[in-house]
């Protein structure tokens, strides 16, 4: 039973693998890079171009022929993302919000919770407030 007690819906909804056409396509397009980038040494780039020619061929004329392929790509793709996924999190977390946190303490005390020793109260005394300070809030 799904409680639902967000003013939004964190549901996670299924992933739906891409298109056998679309996944041929891009290892077409991959094949094709490959083929260029070492057009110096011929039997990659004979291999390449035929493997691409292969996966064109595949995808535009029978991309149920692809399934495997694609299903294959789309297993490996989420296995990626569970491992690739809380590794960067975790470095953008490092990087960037554990310095900003230890420059704000150390420089910058927003709550005011450090001891004052020479201070009888932390109260903070309030600037009187004018009727004028109420209209057009926003």
């Amino acid at each position: 039973m799904k409680t639902n007690n967000f003013h939004e819906s964190y549901a996670s909804g299924e992933i739906n693998p891409p298109s056998e056409r679309s996944t041929g396509l891009v290892f077409t397009a991959v094949a094709v890079i490959v083929a260029v980038l070492w057009r110096g040494r011929p039997p990659v780039l004979w291999a390449a171009l035929g493997l691409a020619l292969l996966l064109l061929t595949a995808s535009l004329l029978a991309p149920t022929l692809l399934k495997p392929l694609n299903v294959a790509w789309f297993r490996a793709g989420l296995l990626l993302h569970n491992i690739v996924n809380p590794l960067v999190m975790s470095a953008i977390f490092v990087l960037v919000f554990v310095p900003a946190g230890l420059l704000m303490r150390i420089r910058h005390d927003p709550l005011r919770s450090r001891r004052a020793t020479d201070a009888s109260t932390y109260w903070i005394d309030r600037k009187d407030a004018y009727v004028s300070s109420m209209t057009r809030q926003f």
